[in-house]
């Protein structure tokens, strides 16, 4: 029986489209704050179910757990595990700049703020500022696109992670971190941060990352990386007592495969493959 072929990996093109529908609905929405208060209204009140589903979700969607998690999926040293990494790691500066910035530029209260703590469902710390955009979104759909244009997926598999990037995305609003406006242009904003950080990943000069990462210093900057965050990630005050357990995971995974990195002969080799090629975790 034949096979039906692997699909290819998304070109930048459809995460750009989406990304500026995203930051428009979310700049309408943000505009109609009474649409706005009632949609946050209807995601709050998941909150009251298992709480500490959505605790670790929100931590989830950290910068730190990005890294973790790509990093571990993302093993060996050669340029098609290694670009995501390196992709990744370009997004942080460009996707802090875009959110830190908007922040400062809107300066929008948070629900807790504008609605007050004790007519919302509020799981962990209460935040009171810097609503638009929400970085937690930023960071989640930044790794969403980079598993689009970097993995050969199923349409299945595509549809999962885009459900698990959208959970992620509602558990700040459940936590009572941010309103539904928020979500959408911090959405946008994490696919144009993947396109523009994968971009950079492939770019003669800007690329050069990419291929230290597959050197043996590179790959043993990398596993030192890992472990040091893995480690933090344990102890980390995140603001979510509950989601520690997901912490503690997190850490050990993050410490044993920067461990496995060190050990494996590979690390000691660089094994390089065409640039530009597709990408899988493995």
């Amino acid at each position: 029986m034949n096979r039906s072929p692997t699909p290819s990996p998304l070109s930048p093109r459809p995460l750009l489209a989406v990304a500026a529908v995203l930051v428009v609905g979310g700049v309408l929405l943000h505009h109609d704050s009474a649409r706005d208060t009632a949609l946050f209204h209807g995601l709050n009140r998941l909150g009251t179910v298992w709480p500490a589903l959505w605790a670790m979700l929100s931590v989830a969607g950290l910068g730190l757990s990005a890294f973790i998690v790509l990093a571990a999926l993302h093993r060996g040293p050669h340029r098609r595990a290694m670009r995501p990494v390196a992709a990744l790691l370009w997004c942080f500066p460009v996707g802090g700049a875009l959110t830190h910035v908007l922040k400062r530029l809107i300066e929008h209260p948070r629900p807790a703020a504008a609605l007050g703590v004790d007519q919302i469902v509020v799981i962990g710390e209460p935040l009171l500022r810097g609503a638009m955009p929400s970085g937690h979104a930023v960071t989640t759909m930044a790794v969403l696109g980079l598993c689009l244009l970097a993995w050969r997926l199923t349409r299945w598999q595509r549809a999962g992670l885009l459900g698990l990037a959208l959970l992620v995305m509602v558990s700040r609003a459940a936590v009572g971190a941010h309103w539904p406006a928020d979500l959408c242009v911090g959405a946008g904003l994490g696919l144009v941060t993947a396109v523009l950080g994968w971009r950079l990943s492939g770019l003669p000069g800007w690329g050069r990352l990419t291929d230290w990462l597959c050197s043996r210093s590179g790959q043993q900057v990398l596993a030192a990386t890992q472990i040091g965050c893995g480690l933090v990630m344990a102890v980390l005050h995140s603001g979510y007592g509950q989601a520690l357990p997901l912490q503690w995971a997190l850490g050990v995974w993050s410490v044993a495969a920067g461990l496995r990195r060190l050990g494996r002969p590979g690390a000691l080799l660089a094994r390089r493959a065409p640039a530009g090629a597709g990408s899988e975790p493995g």
